[in-house]
């Protein structure tokens, strides 16, 4: 294995990614050694970044979308132990998050949607192949949308703790007040919310990152030009047709208990939900050999039957399974 340089050049002080921790450029300078490539790729809003590996099994390729302020780098654990299992993982930074460039216009939905539709586009095109997409808060909002899109190029759709569902407007700003983190102690807040069971030693270091991310200028113009019509509509989650798995967590203190319920209400007859125990709204990180089980799990039976989805292991003992119904 080539040497890892640890010389932090300018280059990693570009606005673009100013949104990133120290210890996440040097995160993704070790993935890169180990085997998780760096792509970028050219959009109508800017250079996109993607974690690209090859792994060694037969499932399909699995692509990770990340949530809003995070990146590809925080599913590493992920992506790492699915890898023996599928043949391709894919993980984008969406615009102005991670290594991706910020849109010349600044970031807003449609930026959004647009540089994570071209990547998929480009990356699923080449790999010939309906993937599974994997996707968490504001990503489970983008899986469900790019699935719609482009339904031929989605095996199977697993969301983790999804963000996307309306509300009434008062409830809605309410909501986004969340992300209000302008001081140190809101950012603590945050941190405690996000972890089922706290984030022990770590938490004044999350805190500080997360205060970073959410002050950000590019973050705080994406918040502030989000509607309720940007959200979900009943129809979009009912009318998708391919296999889909939803988790949600006991602990989730980030999304509301209404949101949950708007997922159960329209979600289509063939989605399995779950509830998991021990499990936050960034459960992939307190649990990540579990969910990556799971994922892989429900991959496999996705590319078999869609009609097997209700007769396997959850892949968590303790996990209650809801019915979803219209």
């Amino acid at each position: 294995m080539r040497a890892v340089s640890w010389t932090f050049r300018s280059r990693y002080l570009h606005k673009d990614d100013a949104m990133l921790t120290v210890p996440e450029r040097i995160a993704r300078r070790v993935l890169n050694a180990q085997g998780l490539r760096s792509r970028f790729i050219a959009t109508r809003v800017g250079r996109m970044h993607v974690l690209d590996s090859t792994g060694s099994g037969s499932l399909p390729p699995i692509v990770m979308l990340h949530g809003l302020s995070a990146n590809s780098i925080c599913y590493a654990g992920l992506l790492k132990r699915m890898a023996p299992h599928t043949r391709r993982l894919l993980a984008p930074d969406m615009p102005a998050h991670g290594f991706s460039a910020t849109p010349a216009q600044g970031l807003d939905v449609e930026s959004m949607t647009t540089g994570l539709s071209e990547v998929l586009d480009r990356v699923l095109g080449e790999t010939n192949e309906p993937a599974i997409l994997v996707g968490n808060s504001m990503g489970g909002l983008a899986a469900v949308r790019y699935a719609r899109a482009r339904p031929d190029r989605v095996a199977g759709l697993a969301l983790v703790s999804p963000g996307g569902a309306p509300e009434p407007a008062a409830q809605f700003a309410q909501f986004l007040r969340r992300f209000d983190i302008s001081t140190h102690r809101q950012a603590l807040e945050f941190v405690d919310a996000v972890f089922a069971d706290g984030a022990g030693p770590l938490r004044h270091a999350l805190a500080h990152g997360i205060r970073q991310r959410f002050t950000h200028p590019e973050l705080r113009r994406l918040l502030g030009g989000l509607r309720v019509d940007h959200m979900l509509r009943p129809e979009e989650l009912s009318g998708l047709r391919m296999p889909l798995l939803m988790i949600w967590g006991r602990e989730e203190r980030v999304l509301p208990r209404t949101h949950l319920e708007f997922f159960l209400r329209h979600l289509p007859a063939q989605a399995e939900v779950e509830e998991w125990p021990n499990f936050g709204h960034i459960g992939f990180l307190e649990q990540p050999e579990a969910l990556a089980a799971r994922v892989v799990d429900f991959a496999r039976v996705a590319v078999t039957s869609a009609k097997n989805l209700a007769r396997r292991s959850t892949g968590c003992g303790d996990c209650a399974t809801l019915r979803a119904s219209a």
